[in-house]
């Protein structure tokens, strides 16, 4: 593990023991910490700046009616996850709007919301583990395009691959997924 993972790692379980402690310094952690990636993945999913800033917002009071009794091993893929759930909802109230093309395509590939217990922690553990015995290009792109809401065309012209191969490489991982969580016990 490289010392900026384990320093990242030790700053997480600070601020998730900052929780437990019930200390408000954690929100403005938090904040500082993440609450761009926040922001970044609400904007990606919404396309609305003022949407943006209140889910960012709203993933901060999440966290605090979450953490305790949820430990996140990973923060910050949990909030993150918190985030993307947030504004899909935000999304999905507005359907006059449309939904995006990214929320179509992972809708089919993983159980919906992201529970209020330890089974949000377990979910987002098996996702993890998932991408992490994923090849290092696959696993680029799922993140790119499902953590990071990047636009096919974004992500092709980072990786050097063809939209097409882009598509086709998600469409097979989404697949595969799907099958992984099922085999582990979620319904989709």
């Amino acid at each position: 593990m490289r010392s900026s993972d384990i320093e990242k790692k030790k700053r997480e379980s600070e601020i998730i023991d900052m929780f437990f402690r019930r200390d408000p310094g954690a929100l403005k952690s938090v904040s500082d910490d993440y609450g761009r990636l926040f922001r970044r993945i609400a904007f990606n999913i919404t396309s609305s700046d003022t949407v943006a800033d209140e889910v960012a917002n709203d993933v901060l009071l999440a966290l605090w009616n979450a953490i305790p009794p949820a430990r996140p091993q990973n923060l910050s893929a949990y909030g993150s996850a918190v985030a993307r759930n947030i504004a899909l909802g935000r999304v999905r109230s507005e359907r006059s709007r449309g939904r995006p093309e990214v929320v179509e395509e992972l809708d089919e590939s993983v159980p919906d919301g992201l529970p209020d217990d330890a089974d949000g922690e377990a979910l987002s553990c098996l996702i993890e583990s998932f991408l992490k015995n994923c090849p290092g290009r696959t696993r680029a792109v799922f993140v790119m395009r499902y953590f990071e809401e990047e636009p096919l065309e974004r992500i092709s012209e980072r990786t050097g691959m063809s939209a097409g191969a882009v598509k086709s490489l998600l469409h097979r991982t989404r697949l595969k997924l799907r099958a992984y969580l099922e085999r582990e016990g979620y319904r989709i």
